[in-house]
């Protein structure tokens, strides 16, 4: 992990202020658990920085035979509290540990670990000027989530035009993913520049409102997923949705392409480096298997081992430890590492993305046939102000 620092600074240009992405994962779902772990990886590079684990579980003095204080405990609050008390122990100790300053956060929607990380003031002068990252994939998210919740407030109420808000040409949940992919492109396919961003944004609103008689594609890009600026626009037919659904859906817009929450997405990056290492860890330290602190620890260090350094770096504990491997035991080694980067590689293919995303889309739509969330509730152009974020 200090490596690991080094090479975050290194890509940094020489600077020991980096950004840091932090995510909390439990052995125990529904914060009952007794075992936490809070993971940092580096923005930059991707791996792990630095581990904090989490533990208030105390074992009996009758199970141990002894009856010292506990050494496994480490935590005393509520699981749910794990993920900002990790957070704050990893920032302060990042400039003794690893030598760096930790001055962007990057986190998920859940702001309790950024704010506890500010008011603890770990770096005290600069304390101030550590910047919240939102996770591109969380916010990207929160189109769709914001979305169905509006399809389940509206269950089963008329409209304007006396029509369900769900249905046949209506908001379902396949027109749910299309406006929630076309906000996480505008997203990702203009990082960097915030007033780009907002009005790629804005572009698949008003794409979505536009029919044939009343296009409205001013805003919406050429040679992209618009086929009407890509088409001859003649023989284009539009399949948007009704105006009375999308002056339910425009304040959900608003909010989602709000100048601040979009500032904090221009980096362009994701919380999936920490979500890999989770899953390592759970793969080690299986979640149906009770464990004590210190078993948990060690399944996470060996977990960050081979996170940031492939299955080598298990030979490199061999050698710390005098034994030397035999060429079969480094042969074997590599090939582990060549596989896992040939499978890096096939699920990065766009065929295989889309084949996800399919999958993605299909669950959704057994979800929303299980519980169905579909019922019986002004003015286009004024909307076009500063993309429609006024009237």
């Amino acid at each position: 992990m200090q490596d690991a620092a080094i090479e975050a600074v290194n890509d940094n240009n020489g600077c020991n202020e980096i950004a840091v992405a932090l995510d909390g994962t439990w052995q125990k779902r529904g914060h009952s658990s007794l075992h936490g772990v809070v993971t940092a990886t580096s923005v930059d590079t991707g791996k792990v920085l630095d581990v904090e684990c989490l533990s208030k579980y105390y074992m009996s003095c009758k199970r141990r035979g002894k009856c010292e204080d506990n050494y496994e405990v480490n935590y005393a609050g509520s699981s749910g509290g794990m993920g900002a008390d990790g957070a704050v122990r990893i920032f302060e100790r990042s400039v003794e540990s690893r030598g760096v300053k930790y001055i962007q956060y990057l986190g998920d929607g859940d702001s309790k670990g950024f704010n506890s990380v500010v008011a603890a003031k770990p770096y005290h002068n600069i304390s101030h000027n550590i910047t919240k990252l939102e996770c591109v994939g969380h916010v990207h998210k929160r189109m769709g989530s914001r979305l169905r919740r509006l399809v389940q407030e509206w269950k089963g109420k008329k409209l304007g035009d006396g029509k369900g808000i769900g249905g046949t040409k209506r908001l379902t949940s396949s027109e749910i993913d299309k406006l929630q992919d076309y906000y996480g492109k505008a997203i990702r396919e203009n990082t960097g520049n915030l007033e780009n961003m907002r009005k790629a944004v804005w572009a698949s609103f008003f794409h979505k409102i536009s029919t044939d008689t009343t296009p409205v594609h001013e805003l919406c890009p050429h040679n992209s997923w618009c086929k009407y600026n890509s088409s001859d626009r003649i023989n284009y037919k539009h399949h948007g949705l009704p105006e009375v659904i999308m002056d339910l859906v425009k304040p959900i817009y608003r909010d989602l392409a709000q100048p601040d929450l979009l500032k904090k997405c221009l980096h362009g990056r994701t919380q999936n480096p920490n979500e890999s290492f989770n899953n390592l860890i759970w793969t080690r330290v299986p979640k149906n298997v009770f464990v004590g602190n210190s078993t948990l620890k060690l399944g996470v260090l060996e977990a960050v081992l081979s996170f940031n350094l492939g299955n080598t770096g298990r030979a490199k504990v061999l050698q710390q430890l005098g034994i030397d491997p035999g060429f079969y035991t480094m042969r074997h080694i590599e090939t582990l590492d060549a596989i896992r980067l040939k499978d890096a590689e096939r699920q990065a293919e766009e065929m295989t993305k889309e084949a996800r995303k399919k999958r993605r889309s299909e669950k959704r739509k057994r979800e929303d046939q299980e519980d169905p969330a579909y019922g019986a509730g002004s003015s286009r152009y004024g909307w076009m102000c500063a993309y429609g974020c006024t009237n």
